[in-house]
């Protein structure tokens, strides 16, 4: 495995806080963040459901694995060097319910968990940038 591609939720907070920690770690496997549910995305997986609000983060390998949900943020973890060790550990034995558990928990409630942490997600940023370089209209 030589590259993972990450399909995150662009829209999530949460999610794009995720991406952007995931970005400044060292990686024994290089990660390329895609927002679910693009038009790049669906072009390069057009195998895969793409929903407008995507429910869970998918990793598909450059072999052609995919993850999903618990399994896809344990693949983030075995590709970063500093928190391999813990990917093994959320792998099995008792640690693997908790950390599905753990996920799924913060999945159903990352809108809600961004909005009350004030976590502003990529495509948030991204209009605001787009607002601040757009010059306003002179009416004089």
């Amino acid at each position: 495995m030589r590259r993972l591609y990450v399909l995150y939720d662009a829209r999530c907070g949460i999610c794009s806080r995720a991406r952007s920690w995931m970005l400044e770690q060292r990686a024994f496997v290089p990660m390329e963040f895609i927002a679910a549910g693009s038009e790049r995305a669906r072009r390069m997986f057009p195998q895969l459901e793409h929903h407008e609000v995507p429910r869970e983060l998918v990793v598909v390998t450059d072999a052609g694995d995919v993850y999903l949900d618990d399994a896809a943020w344990i693949v983030c973890l075995w590709a970063l060097v500093e928190y391999r060790t813990w990917s093994f550990r959320f792998a099995r034995g008792p640690l693997r319910s908790l950390a599905r558990a753990a996920w799924s928990i913060l999945s159903a409630n990352r809108y809600e968990l961004a909005r009350v942490l004030s976590i502003e997600s990529d495509e948030e940023l991204a209009r605001k940038l787009r607002e601040r370089d757009t010059p306003a209209c002179d009416m004089t």
